[in-house]
């Protein structure tokens, strides 16, 4: 059918008062449509046909008559045909007067309702004086600050390093004055006696029982955007793969995602509410918590880039400093920065508003937690990265960039199976004599022999070329730089399979006999 029960659409089997509920709900939130004529399992049952226009006229009378204001001028009901059944759809859009509530009850929680999700949810006495305000345009920023013995040592800092005059000339283009011609609320919000809190805590396990850092800022909103983004950068981990010789670095969590999520949870927050907003980051995430639900907008519009914020002036003053870009483009700029994670963000609204950000790094590797790695290395071992991929635990840019060299190290171990049945078998040598080369000997590398598959690489390569080979060889085969080189020629040297002779640019590295021989 490709319809189902959500914040803008719901289902009704016959008509009753109880679509009034739903009918204010919509009105007061973001509009919908309700469909009479299916159960509540979705299925079409229809209305019979000569019961179709007493049923439309019943529904008009219920509506008129049991939902204050009046609000049939933003209702439509008609017929609509689905799967050849008839149903009634009846659309309701946002409405003017708000809040609408329930004729018999009244404008109280019980006769007043909001949809979230697929529900009809009363609205506080708080929520209901809040809508009225606002549709008065009553706003919090608008409103007479309670505290008036103002000062702005943070705001005039930040307004004067870039160049923009900010003195009481200013202020009242700015907003920071009510009707009254006193301090308002977007005054206090920017000074420094903003009593509002901004809380950060930093965890090195997704249970949050590991704590590791936190800050707590206070303040002019400003001074805390910038205390916070410095804090949360300090703690975004630079991680660097070194899957060839080319380094990839990448951060625990993008740059700019970091930002435009402190930016939306400081710009958009119910400040009419006294919770302090909440930032978390875990082992595995970062979170953003911050009070109030989404402004007349739904979940869907609001991360396609729409914007309708209940702190328009604060918005206007970030983007005056250069600090916010155009409206609405926070939510679906990490949403973009995500798809080349192959990663999604997280965002939920039910009167707390909730975005989360994926680790780049530790959501795909078990072994990685914000202070440590605690399984394979990230520094250029190729049986290292090779595990790495098999688990799924590189970022997908790594892994694109090890794939190429994976595929080359395994067909040349192939082709080393099928030119000699077994690499590490008894192997004779066509070396120069022991008097020119002491170390170079009959070369007898026991069947039993456990190197990985990049020391069988070297040593195949090495047996093709008089049992010799120099560093830069190393880097050559394995496509690797010089400190990976090392390593490998270095565990061989330990193991007693190469010997080393020379020094510098002159050092070479020899084959020698196994024990027995």
């Amino acid at each position: 059918m490709g319809l189902r029960e959500s914040d803008r659409i719901e289902f009704k089997l016959e008509v009753n008062e109880r679509i009034c509920k739903t009918v204010v709900a919509f009105a007061n939130t973001l509009g919908g449509t309700i469909y009479v004529g299916i159960d509540d399992f979705g299925n079409p049952i229809g209305v019979p046909s000569e019961e179709l226009d007493g049923e439309m006229l019943k529904l008009s009378n219920l509506i008129h008559d049991l939902v204050c204001p009046e609000i049939m001028q933003f209702v439509s009901i008609e017929p609509y045909d689905l799967n050849g059944k008839t149903l009634i759809k009846i659309g309701v859009d946002v409405g003017d007067e708000r809040p609408y509530y329930l004729a018999n009850k009244g404008p109280v929680p019980a006769g007043t309702f909001t949809r979230v999700g697929p529900a009809n949810i009363p609205m506080s006495r708080r929520d209901i004086r809040r809508m009225i305000r606002l549709v008065d345009g009553d706003s919090y920023e608008t409103r007479q600050s309670r505290m008036q013995d103002l000062t702005f040592h943070e705001a005039r800092r930040a307004f004067d390093y870039r160049g923009i005059p900010f003195d009481e000339t200013r202020f009242q283009a700015l907003g920071l004055y009510s009707r009254e011609g006193v301090f308002s609320n977007l005054a206090l919000l920017i000074s420094d006696q903003n009593p509002h809190e901004l809380k950060l805590a930093i965890f090195n396990d997704d249970a949050e029982t590991e704590f590791l850092n936190r800050l707590e800022c206070t303040g002019s909103i400003l001074k805390q955007f910038d205390d916070a983004l410095q804090f949360l950068t300090f703690n975004n981990n630079l991680r660097s793969y070194f899957p060839t010789a080319q380094r990839i670095d990448k951060y625990d969590y993008p740059l700019e995602a970091v930002r435009e999520g402190l930016l939306n949870c400081l710009l958009h927050r119910d400040y009419d509410e006294d919770t302090p907003t909440l930032v978390k980051m875990n082992r595995t995430q970062l979170r953003f918590i911050s009070r109030g639900d989404l402004f007349d907008i739904s979940l869907e519009q609001a991360i396609m880039g729409s914007s309708n914020s209940r702190n328009g002036a604060l918005v206007q003053i970030f983007h005056r400093l250069g600090i916010a870009e155009a409206y609405g483009s926070g939510l679906r700029k990490i949403f973009k920065l995500y798809e080349h994670e192959e990663l999604q963000p997280e965002v939920e609204a039910n009167g707390f508003f909730y975005l989360t950000l994926p680790n780049c790094n530790t959501t795909r590797n078990p072994h990685l937690n914000l202070r440590s790695n605690e399984g394979p290395g990230l520094r250029g071992d190729y049986d290292a990265f090779r595990r790495l991929d098999d688990e799924g635990a590189l970022p997908p840019d790594v892994a694109r960039a090890f794939r190429p060299l994976r595929e080359q190290t395994e067909s040349r171990l192939r082709e080393a199976k099928r030119s000699d049945g077994r690499i590490a078998a008894s192997h004779e040598a066509a070396i120069p004599s022991d008097e020119k080369r002491p170390h170079a000997r009959k070369v007898e590398l026991d069947a039993r022999w456990t190197g990985d598959a990049t020391e069988r690489l070297i040593i195949e390569y090495a047996l093709k070329t008089d049992g010799e080979l120099s560093r830069q060889d190393v880097e050559h085969v394995l496509s690797c730089g010089r400190d990976t080189a090392l390593k490998v020629l270095n565990g061989l040297v330990e193991r007693g399979i190469m010997a080393k002779d020379g020094k510098a640019r002159a050092t070479r590295y020899h084959i020698i006999e196994a024990k027995g021989a």
